[in-house]
């Protein structure tokens, strides 16, 4: 199988070459990564800039590229110019921390992910539940069963999973959920700070609002020990399916 590698944290994270050691010794690997940390940039891509890929010698990888852009970026140069011919497969990850509920709306993670599907090109989104990760080989181990569950039931076009693990030996790994998104808010006050020069700043909030209470969701199945699996894609609604009976004007 030929599988390209992406993801946002950069081209150096410890979670996107741990993919590239176990992947190479049976595929075909690429890698197209950001050529540093790009997190929370969601779909952002670079339209009034030139786009750099600057070409590295990683062990393992067939090609590799450092690219001065966002997540997406990456997916659309690699898919459009960098690699020979397409993927089979996009693997998104592994990301250093989890996008979880409605925080994969940031999450560069995702959207490369997404940015592939919408090429026509199966994809995965993978993460692992903590800012500073211990158990990358849980979390490979379990990218071989979604690789497996992704090729057997390909998703519809536009559509890619998004799969977050808990970050624990693979012993004490629980089973799968297939579950929805959790609704994430976070602190709106911005901390106000002054630099030396007694110039304003702000600084964003990290304290989360306490989550969504469903207990048939993401994030309340990943702190329960198991590993999320969330197919994701963009809809659209006719207004008449979600109840709107109203004139627009």
């Amino acid at each position: 199988m030929k599988i390209l590698l992406v993801n946002d944290d950069g081209i150096d994270a410890y979670g996107i070459r741990t993919l590239l050691r176990g992947l190479c010794e049976t595929h075909t690997v690429w890698m197209i990564a950001p050529d540093r940390e790009r997190s929370a940039v969601s779909k952002a891509m670079t339209l009034t800039a030139p786009l750099r890929a600057v070409p590295r010698d990683i062990p393992g990888a067939k090609l590799a590229y450092a690219v001065d852009g966002t997540p997406v970026d990456c997916v659309r140069l690699g898919l459009g110019n960098l690699v020979p011919e397409q993927p089979d497969l996009v693997i998104s990850g592994i990301n250093h921390g989890p996008n979880l509920g409605t925080d994969t709306l940031y999450s560069g993670t995702c959207a490369a992910a997404q940015e592939a599907a919408l090429s026509g090109v199966p994809a995965i989104a993978m993460s692992l539940d903590h800012r500073e990760p211990a158990h990358f080989e849980t979390a490979y181990r379990v990218t071989e069963r979604i690789i497996d569950l992704c090729m057997r039931h390909p998703l519809p076009s536009g559509m890619f999973y998004n799969v977050n693990v808990p970050d624990v030996p693979l012993p004490e790994l629980k089973e799968y959920k297939v579950t929805g998104l959790a609704l994430v808010r976070y602190r709106k006050q911005y901390e106000y700070r002054e630099d030396p020069l007694n110039r304003p700043y702000y600084w964003a909030p990290r304290g989360k609002l306490p989550c969504d209470p469903d207990d048939d969701s993401d994030h309340a199945w990943l702190k329960k020990g198991y590993v999320t699996i969330t197919p994701m894609g963009y809809h659209s609604e006719r207004l008449d399916t979600v109840g709107f009976s109203g004139g627009l004007l």
